[in-house]
């Protein structure tokens, strides 16, 4: 007799597993039944779709990815945590292997909007604490910034060369790091 799961927490967890092991797209009501031990019908009880389920362990992997789990981080500049978020992203690429490449694809057709907003969520999570690391950085000089560069535009700059290098290689963050002291510092 299968025992029953006891909360969404650890179905979420198993889809964890099975996106660290195989790869997101092996993530589907099948394969979590199987792995949980529990009938596809009380899988349904907890997540009444493939796409819910599939977005709340997208949600999931992002937030083990970006969040810090509940330490206290005390970055000692705006470097110091753009080179956290870069270590964070590579130790992500090591545990979900080809989650980021992939994580849109995962929703049929119809719900890949789904997977992008999930996304754009944790996009603004991440470039609101960069801009609250920069503008709390006693190190960035005074004419750093004015009416055609303030903080938060170079946020978006710098997040957007931070998506590029992520895309493109494991090492090209480095140069980004430099782009950044040389603007600010």
């Amino acid at each position: 007799m299968n025992l029953p799961a006891t909360s969404k927490e650890e179905i979420i967890s198993v889809c964890q597993k099975i996106a660290q092991e195989k790869g997101l797209p092996s993530v589907n009501m099948r394969s979590v039944a199987k792995e949980c031990k529990l009938s596809v019908g009380a899988i349904y009880n907890y997540f009444p779709s493939k796409t819910e389920l599939i977005c709340e362990t997208i949600e999931s992997i992002w937030k083990d990815i970006f969040f810090m789990h509940g330490k206290h981080y005390a970055f000692k500049d705006f470097v110091d945590c753009l080179a956290w978020l870069f270590e964070s992203v590579q130790k992500g690429k090591e545990k979900y292997p080809e989650f980021l490449s992939v994580h849109t694809l995962a929703f049929v057709t119809d719900n890949k909007q789904d997977g992008h907003e999930i996304m754009e969520k944790y996009f603004i999570h991440i470039k609101k604490s960069l801009y609250m690391v920069l503008v709390n950085d006693k190190n960035v000089r005074k004419d750093a910034f004015n009416e055609n560069l303030d903080p938060n535009t170079f946020v978006d700059y710098v997040f957007e060369l931070f998506i590029s290098s992520i895309i493109k290689s494991d090492k090209e963050y480095k140069g980004v790091l430099e782009i950044v002291k040389k603007c600010i510092y």
